[in-house]
C-alpha cells in the first residue's frame, strides 16, 4: 500500500489576513480584503479597487532589509510564507537532514514589478546604468531559487506557469515526485504580485476587471451574484508543505490533510460547451484519483472569479460532474473576499479548505444578497456556515483552458490539532 502523501504546514500573505490565524479568522467573519487602490494612479483606470497587502504590514515581517530592496516583490512574499510553512511543519530553520527536499512554485505572471521597473528604466528614463542584481530579480524562477536557498532545499527547484492554475499544478508535479522517490520534502507555492502601473492598466483594457463599485470596494468582488460584472485582481501567496505521513510523524508534526486526488484538463477552445466538458472531466479525474464515491466529497471551494460566463460554466461543470448530488454539495468562492490573485489562487483556495476542515466552517461567498439563478448550486451565502467537513475539492480553472482540481481529506490521517 503507498504510503500517503499530507499536507504538514502552511503559510500564506492575502488581502484579507497577513498569517494563517487572521486569515482562517478573516474567511470565518466575511472579511472582504478589497480596498481603493491607493499605490497607483488611478486617474486613467476603470476599475480602481484591488486587493493588496500594504508596505507598512509587510516590513515588520520581512527584517533583512537588504534582500526587501534586492527582490522582486514576489520573492519576498515567497520567502515570508515559506519560512512560516516550515515553522508551521515543525521543521527546524537551517535543518539539512534531508538532501531530498525542494520547492514548486507557481506563477501566472511571476516577478512583474521586477520587470517593469527594468523596462521603465529603459524605454521612459533612458537609463545608462542598470544594478547588477535586476537580471536574476527579473527572472521567472528567482523567486523558487530564493526559497530553495533560505530554507537549505537542495534537489529540486522548478517554477510552474499555467495561469489561474499554476499553485495546484504545482501540487501534482510535487506529489508525482515524492511518490516517485525523486523527493521527500516539497514547498508547493503560488504567488502573483500583479499591481504594477502599467501591468494594472493592461488588465484594466482587457476589460475583465469589475467597474462597478469603485466607491464601495468591499461589493466589488461578486461571484455567482445575479449582478456580477468581473473579477478583482489582487496579490497574495499561498506555501503548503507536503510529504509522506510517516515523514511527518517523525517530526510530531500536525497533519492537516491526505492530498487524496487530482485531475488536469485544457479545454481546447473558447466554446463553452467544451469547456464545460473539460471542467466536468478534470473534477471527475480528480475523484477517480483519490478512489473515493462522488458523495463522500463534503465540500468544494470553487474557481469562481465573478466572470459572467465562467461563473456559469463552472455551475454547469459541477452540475454534470455530480448529476444529482450537485445540489446537496456546499460550494464556496473565497474570491469574494480576496480578489483573484491568480497564480496563488489554487494554494491559498486549498488553504481555506484545510482550515475550514480543521476548524469545523466553510467560508462564505459574500456580496451574494441576490444570486444568479443560473448558478442553483448550495452556495454557502454572505456568512459561514458552521459545518464539520473531511474532504474537499478545490478547483482552479483558468481562462485559458488550463484547468485543476485536487482533492483533499482529513478523513484518516493521524495527528492534526484545532487551529
Amino acid at each position: 500500500m503507498t504510503e500517503r502523501i499530507v499536507i504538514s504546514g502552511l503559510g500564506l500573505l492575502s488581502p484579507n489576513g497577513v498569517d494563517k490565524d487572521a486569515f482562517r479568522d478573516g474567511l470565518r467573519a466575511g472579511k472582504s480584503g478589497i480596498r481603493r487602490i491607493s499605490k497607483l494612479d488611478v486617474s486613467l483606470l476603470q476599475t480602481k479597487v484591488a486587493g493588496f497587502i500594504d508596505d507598512a504590514a509587510l516590513e515588520p515581517l520581512f527584517p533583512d532589509k537588504q534582500s526587501l530592496k534586492r527582490l522582486d516583490r514576489t520573492g519576498v512574499f515567497s520567502l515570508i510564507a515559506a519560512q512560516r510553512a516550515a515553522a508551521d511543519a515543525r521543521i527546524p530553520e537551517g535543518d539539512d537532514s534531508h538532501f531530498k527536499k525542494g520547492v514548486v512554485l507557481g506563477t501566472a505572471c511571476g516577478p512583474s514589478a521586477a520587470i517593469e521597473e527594468a523596462y521603465g528604466r529603459f524605454f521612459a528614463e533612458k537609463a545608462s546604468y542598470y544594478p547588477p542584481t535586476q537580471v536574476p530579480k527579473t527572472q521567472t524562477h528567482s523567486a523558487a531559487c530564493e526559497v530553495s536557498a533560505r530554507l537549505g532545499l537542495r534537489k529540486i527547484t522548478q517554477t510552474v506557469c499555467a495561469g489561474s492554475a499554476s499553485s495546484l499544478a504545482a501540487l501534482i508535479m510535487a506529489r508525482s515526485y515524492i511518490l516517485s522517490g525523486a523527493a521527500d520534502i516539497v514547498f508547493v507555492g503560488g504567488v502573483d504580485c500583479p499591481l504594477q502601473q502599467h501591468y494594472y492598466r493592461l488588465w484594466d483594457a482587457r476589460r475583465v476587471l469589475t467597474r462597478e463599485f469603485n466607491d464601495e470596494p468591499e461589493r466589488a468582488s461578486r461571484p455567482f451574484a445575479d449582478r456580477r460584472s468581473g473579477f478583482v485582481l489582487s496579490e497574495g501567496c499561498g506555501f503548503v508543505v507536503l510529504e509522506r505521513e510517516g515523514s511527518a510523524l517523525e517530526r510530531n508534526a500536525d497533519v492537516y490533510a491526505e492530498v487524496l486526488g487530482a485531475g488536469q484538463t485544457f479545454s481546447g477552445s473558447d466554446e463553452t460547451a467544451a469547456r464545460i466538458e473539460a471542467q466536468a472531466l478534470c473534477m471527475d479525474e480528480a475523484i477517480a484519483d483519490a478512489q473515493i464515491p462522488k458523495d463522500a466529497v463534503d465540500h468544494v471551494q470553487a474557481h469562481a472569479s465573478g466572470s459572467p460566463l465562467g461563473d456559469l460554466i463552472e455551475t454547469a461543470a459541477i452540475k454534470q460532474s455530480f448529476r444529482s448530488q450537485a445540489g446537496d454539495i456546499p460550494v464556496s468562492a473565497i474570491k469574494s473576499m480576496l480578489g483573484h490573485t491568480l497564480g496563488a489562487s489554487g494554494v491559498l483556495a486549498l488553504i481555506a479548505a484545510l482550515l475550514g476542515m480543521r476548524n469545523g466552517f466553510i467560508p462564505p461567498t459574500i456580496n451574494l444578497e441576490d444570486p444568479d439563478p443560473r448558478c442553483d448550486l448550495d452556495l454557502v451565502r454572505n456568512t459561514v456556515r458552521e459545518q464539520p467537513f473531511q474532504t474537499a475539492l478545490i478547483n482552479t480553472f483558468g481562462a485559458s483552458g488550463t484547468n485543476v482540481s485536487v482533492v483533499v481529506s482529513c478523513k484518516n490521517v493521524r495527528g492534526g490539532r484545532v487551529g
